[in-house]
Parts: C-alpha cells; structure tokens; sequence
C-alpha cells in the first residue's frame, strides 16, 4: 500500500499501478538480487563449483516468482535445492552450514510468498519441508564431513525455524485479516443492497395503500352510484340509463385492473398474470367510445396495416399517446374538436392529436396541483420505444401533439430526418417552449401543455358524458402505466 502511494504520486491517473503489478515487481526485483548475492556467497564463501552453484541458486531464487503463479510447485522445487546446494562444497569450520545466511533469507521470503497467497497448510508444509530437508542435510554433511560439528548445525536449523517460523505465523495473520475484512466489506455491500430494496418496498407498500384507500374507493363509489342510479331515479330515459351503465362498466374495469396493479406492487415476486394490454389496433374503439359520450372527435388514417411490422411495445405506447392527448384535451379544452391523423407509411409511425380552443379548461384543471405530469408520461412513452414526441399551440389558440414512432429501433433516427412533417413538428415544439411561460394566463384559450392525468372529483363544469370518457380513459392509465411498460418491454 505504502509502495503503491508512493508511485501514485509521480504518475498520472491514467498509467496507476495495481497492487497485484507492485507485488510481481517487488518479488522479481527480490529474486534478482538474492541470485546475485546467493552465487556469490556459495563460490567465494563456501567453495562451491562455479556452474552448479549458479545453477542452483537460480532455481531457488526462481522458486520466489514460481510461488506466486504455483504456490504448492514453488514449495515443492525450493525444498530441493535447500537439500543440494549445502552439498556442493566443503565443509568450513565458522561458517554457517547446512543454512547459509542468503539462502536463508530467500527461503524465508518464499514461505512468506506461500503464506499471503495460498492456504496457510501450503505454507506450513512449505515450513515443514525446509526444515526436515535442512536436517536430512545435516545429517548426509556429517558423514560426508567428519569434522564437521553437530552442534553448530542444530544451532542453525533451530535459528532459521524461529525466524521462518515468525514470518510464516505473520504471513497467516495478514491473509485472514484480508479475508474477514473482504467479507466484512461483502457483508456491508449486502446490507446496503437489501437496505435500499426494504426501502423501495416500503415505498411501493405506500403507494398501493394511498391507491387503495383513495383511488379505489373512489371508483368503488363511481361504480355504486352509476350501478345504483336506474333503481333509484325510475322514471329516467334508456339512453341515460345506457349512459349510467357505460360509467358503472368502465368504473368496475378500472378497478379490476387497480387489483392488478395493487398486487404487483405489494409483492416484489409476484407471478400473476397481468391483464392483456391494449394494442394500437384498439384506438378505433376507443375513439368511438368517446363519441358515444358526446365527444367531438373525428380520426383519420392512412397508410398499410400494421399488424405484422408494429412492435407490441410501440402499439402500447402510440395507443397510450393518443388516450392521454385525447384525455387532456376533454379536460383542458371542453367542447372542442378533436382530430386524431394516423400516418403508418414509411418506417414509423406518425400520430397526429389536434384540438381546438373550444371552452377553456374544466374546474378540475384549473385547480390542479401536480402539473406537467401528462406530457412528461408521454415523452417518455415515445421515448422508451425510440421514438420523439413533440407539443405546442397552434396558431388558432388551439394545441398539437405529434409523436413519432419507428416501427423498429434501427429506424428511429432515420424516420425522423426523412418525414416530411418533422420541420413542422420542429416549429411547434418551439411555440410549446415560447408559450409554456404564459400558461397560467393562457388557460381559458385552449388545452393546457402541462396536462395531468390524475382523476379529479371536482369536475362541476364537466358533462356527465365527458366525465365518462375520462373515467375509462384515465383509469386504463393508471393500472397499465406500470404494468404495460414491463410486459411489452420483456
């Protein structure tokens, strides 16, 4: 660590070097001048052969990076030459034998070596056998070498089994406090994961319970009041008791598709299956839907079928699209005409959602708190499949939504640059970045570019069969917007 600091500072942050590289230089570094000084020592001291020595102390000091690569092998061929390299010259009265003091040092450094990087039973072998080879050693030197003594010798191996000893016992120390603090740092890295899962599931646990205590009985009083209103009021017409089924029909859908959601939310594992999606071949029908309740909507296509090319994801989000813009422009610009352009040629699809002024925002949008939640949602929509989405007034007071979606990723960019109408677009998106700063005082002209989904109950200015229309509409968002992203994405 100290090494690896010291580096640091005479570089830059690019050329860093790794404690593991540190490692390797220092144990080359090391081996490099303990061949030097090991030969040396075993021809000028102890009299060895030139050639053997050389040979030998070679192989021992290549046993320090040999045991970084291969502990047990480095143990096994270090071991060897500790037993030969004692026997290569005579027997000297004063000097040390069967140790000499290099080779000491050199195994010493490679019990080390084994002790940091492999199991401590490696290094204790490694220990084990240096000692019983050294003895082995001895006892071959004192027949070889009579006048040699047995004393000193025992002296020597007691003196390097100490030393060894202490820095085997070191080197197992240093490897298991590297080990429990890994896996302290592990354990810390696993409480923090579950930590912040326990929080978005708390979190999650309280939205569903605000939608359960406030959106679905809400609904669930829509439902019994719509269902109820024919019983209780007798003498109404069929086509308002046709219109208060309509509203007990689309208030039951959405609760069961809130259940839906509800349950994806309380349960992070769940593997129910979740309601089928709406495609974009459904926007016809909801179209319709709209112009049963006194809507005025007109839709006009154009282009092939898109049965085959349409991607499941793109018709979630284009069908997404067009029942927020179709939605925002019923609250913000009440008895306005709508007119929805499908353009499928080419390699995207091109939607189109334009309404007049009309009568100016309901109540319930002029009193709406959470604002521009409505286009974010869409954009979003475009986005997610490759696609753009573009908003602004028009020159008549009225406003615009133009989305752009390719048929396939690949196409994304392309079909944006090669539309004619992306210029359009371009300028309209500018008069949405020019007049957003003049919403609040623009409110009564046309529909508001920071619409909001969110259902409102104070909607007095709405008409009941408007007030339909949105319900269906906005409940379908609410359930699919979190369900409808993960199925079609998958």
């Amino acid at each position: 660590m100290l090494l690896s600091k010291l580096f640091d500072r005479f570089l830059p942050a690019d050329r860093r070097f790794n404690p593991e590289a540190l490692a390797w230089i220092a144990v080359i570094f090391t081996a490099i001048v303990m061949l030097a000084v090991e030969s040396s020592i075993a021809v000028g001291v102890h009299e060895a052969p030139v050639a053997l020595a050389f040979i030998i102390t070679v192989i021992h000091a290549g046993s320090m990076p040999l045991s970084m690569l291969r502990p047990l092998f480095g143990v096994i061929v270090s071991a060897i030459v500790c037993g030969v390299l004692p026997l290569l010259g005579p027997y000297l009265a004063g000097n040390p034998w069967p140790w000499m003091v290099p080779m000491m040092i050199t195994q010493i450094l490679i019990i080390l070596i084994v002790g940091l990087r492999a199991h401590w039973g490696v290094a204790l072998a490694a220990l084990l056998a240096s000692i019983a080879v050294s003895a082995a050693a001895a006892v071959i030197g004192h027949f070889q070498y009579p006048e040699s003594r047995s004393e000193s010798s025992i002296v020597n191996i007691v003196i390097f089994s100490c030393i060894a000893g202490g820095f085997y016992v070191a080197a197992i120390i240093v490897q298991q406090w590297h080990l429990i603090r890994s896996q302290l740092l592990q354990e810390q890295e696993n409480t923090a994961e579950e930590h912040s899962k326990r929080v978005v599931v708390e979190e999650k646990t309280r939205i569903a319970r605000e939608l359960h205590d406030i959106v679905a009985h809400s609904m669930s009083i829509i439902n019994i009041q719509a269902s109820s209103a024919p019983f209780r009021h007798p003498n109404i017409d069929s086509d308002v008791e046709r219109e208060f089924e309509d509203i007990s029909v689309s208030a039951r859908n959405a609760l069961t598709e809130m259940r839906g959601l509800l349950g994806v939310l309380r349960n992070e594992e769940s593997n129910q299956q979740l309601a089928p999606q709406p495609k974009f071949s459904e926007v016809e029908g909801l179209v319709k839907k709209a112009q049963q309740a006194g809507v005025k909507v007109t839709m006009e296509r154009s282009g092939g079928p898109l049965d085959r090319s349409l991607r499941d994801s793109t018709g979630l989000a284009g069908y997404r699209i067009v029942q927020e813009a179709l939605s925002n422009a019923i609250r913000h610009a009440t008895e306005s005409q709508i007119h929805i352009k499908i353009d499928s040629g080419g390699t995207a699809l091109w939607i189109n959602v334009f309404n007049t002024a009309g009568k100016g925002p309901s109540e319930a949008a002029k009193n709406e708190v959470h604002r521009h939640q409505g286009l974010i949602g869409m954009r979003e929509r475009a986005s997610s499949v490759g696609g753009e989405l573009r908003t602004g007034w028009t020159g008549s007071g009225g406003f615009e939504v133009a989305a752009v979606l390719p048929l396939s990723v690949a196409d994304a960019r392309k079909s944006g640059s090669d539309k004619p109408g992306s210029r359009e677009a371009d300028e309209t998106d500018e008069a949405d970045e020019t007049d957003d700063r003049d919403v609040s005082a623009d409110q009564d002209i046309g529909a508001d570019p920071d619409a909001d989904t969110g259902t409102d109950t104070g909607a007095e200015d709405v008409t009941a069969a408007e007030a339909d229309a949105l319900t269906s509409a906005e409940a379908d968002d609410t359930a699919g917007q979190s369900q409808g992203d993960e199925r079609s994405n998958a």
